[in-house]
């Protein structure tokens, strides 16, 4: 069940009409979210099939069949996934409440080791069990070795990065006494659980959601405005914009032995839009969602494409991994590696964003990825103060147009490696650039109406840059804002990638 299908909002208008009729009863509402949640990752787990569609066209009595289908079909794996996610919350919240009650600094630390090893274990095994090995055997072969391996079928748990972060993160946080050990049971796995930011984010922190689900929640028709418009934004980046550019960059990416070095330099401007509207997209989804159900998610973007400096993009992109890996990764390395002054906060730049890059996947190029942020990270921490210099030197607007340029050019260079998957394609790639074919013309037809409606939507969010979100009109005149949603609403609709079950790009981590 992907966001952007009619099951989806069948799901939600189900969800929200008994959520609010139990307004009264707080503990039954998240009985009600946690069956809930796990309804929608199952169903998000469920191969991809014609539900929707037939759903859509009122064909009910086939969509039954097919989801029973589908059902039966899967549900063991179904039930694989569920209990994986029952665990890990579940192991979490005892270990928490076990770290809690320890006064012993030397236990806590073993309690803290166990539960930081079970959990990256688990996605060590399910995440990277066959990307290490394989590499291991290819090094090996490579020396002459001859070693057969046969890589295991396992098959990677919808979200487990996502969910793992936010339990490890709860527990470093009860470690570290900057939070108390959750009280109650359902409250935390429900929490852990909810399905708007389960599949994809944001990775929340346990002391901003959790105190959420102990509290009561009332409705509010200006949180529901609000929740909506936000979700409307979120269907026109991944929809309009993202599935319309994701197409010709597919084909461009698939055919990297044909596709002319031209289209390669095309496809890889255009994925950074893609990538943008189809991730902040869902987050906007996520944000809206949880607003319609009286929560507030952490905000996940910041209009990154207008930042003046890579420090300052990783401050505005995918903001709740890059504050994890802050607080929990870069801020201990840095603090260990004091001594070594500018250096060790190089040194823990570039550890924590190579280990950030293989976390986004199982593959070199992703490591490639994360190092190549990391090296100019810290080349803005040793270059800061002439950097300063450079930009009192010349026109303020300049410099910062400039900059940002260059930021997003670095950022393309940087996804033409993590979007090649694999070292070999990103060499084929390399070649066709370096090639006569990079000076013939770009399809540029196959791509224009995704970047004519991209175009639209940087306009869009450079006004509103000082607000939450680009459709954020709630101060605004009643007749222009219904007037902004209605348009929206019919261009969404008009979109030819409307319920075409294209998954969201970070489902795959």
């Amino acid at each position: 069940m992907l966001f952007t299908s009619f099951s989806f909002f069948i799901f939600l208008a189900i969800v929200y009409v008994i959520y609010w009729s139990l307004v009264k009863f707080r503990k039954a509402q998240n009985i009600l979210l946690l069956l809930g949640s796990y309804f929608f990752y199952c169903a998000a787990a469920m191969p991809q099939n014609k539900i929707a569609k037939l759903l859509f066209n009122f064909r009910f009595d086939e969509a039954w069949y097919s989801f029973l289908k589908g059902f039966d079909e899967s549900k063991w794996h179904m039930l694989q996934l569920l209990l994986l996610l029952w665990l890990s919350s579940s192991f979490a919240y005892f270990m928490g409440k076990t770290i809690g009650r320890q006064k012993k600094e030397t236990t806590r630390k073993w309690l803290m080791a166990l539960s930081a090893t079970v959990h990256l274990g688990v996605l060590c095994y399910f995440k990277y069990f066959n990307f290490f090995v394989q590499s291991f055997v290819d090094a090996a072969n490579t020396l002459g070795w001859q070693i057969i391996f046969s890589p295991e079928h396992i098959l990677l748990p919808l979200a487990i990065s996502f969910f793992t972060f936010h339990v490890l993160g709860y527990t470093f946080d009860v470690y570290q006494e900057t939070y108390e050990p959750a009280d109650d049971y359902i409250d935390f796995i429900t929490h852990v659980a909810f399905f708007p930011q389960l599949v994809a984010g944001p990775i929340e922190r346990a002391g901003h959601l959790l105190p959420q689900f102990t509290n009561k929640r009332t409705f509010n028709w200006e949180r529901m405005e609000s929740g909506i418009s936000q979700m409307l934004w979120g269907f026109f980046k991944k929809t309009v914009v993202a599935d319309s550019i994701g197409k010709f960059v597919t084909y461009v990416y698939a055919n990297d032995a044909t596709s002319s070095g031209s289209n390669v330099i095309l496809a890889t401007l255009a994925f950074t839009i893609q990538v943008y509207c189809d991730f902040s997209g869902y987050s906007d989804i996520a944000l809206g969602c949880a607003r319609l159900l009286g929560f507030e998610l952490l905000k996940n973007f910041n209009f990154p494409y207008f930042s003046t400096s890579l420090t300052e993009f990783w401050r505005r992109w995918h903001i709740s991994l890059s504050t994890w890996i802050t607080d929990y990764l870069y801020m201990p390395i840095s603090f260990n590696k004091r001594s070594w002054g500018k250096w060790g906060i190089v040194y823990a730049a570039i550890i924590s964003f190579t280990l950030s890059g293989l976390w986004h996947g199982a593959q070199w190029t992703a490591a490639l990825w994360g190092l190549m942020h990391g090296i100019v990270l810290g080349y803005e921490v040793l270059t800061k103060e002439v950097r300063k210099k450079w930009s009192q030197s010349v026109p303020t607007v300049l410099y910062s147009v400039c900059s940002a340029v260059l930021v997003w050019l670095f950022w393309g260079l940087s996804q033409l490696v993590f979007r090649s998957g694999s070292i070999t394609k990103l060499n084929a790639l390399w070649a066709r650039i370096c090639s006569e074919s990079l000076f013939t013309m770009p399809y540029f037809s196959s791509v224009k109406d995704g970047l004519m409606w991209g175009g639209l939507l940087f306009i869009v969010e450079w006004i509103q840059r000082k607000k939450e979100y680009g459709l954020d009109l709630q101060n605004t005149n009643y007749m222009i804002r219904w007037t902004a949603y209605a348009a929206i609403i019919v261009i969404i609709f008009s979109s030819d990638n409307l319920n075409n079950q294209n998954e969201f790009l970070y489902f795959q981590f």
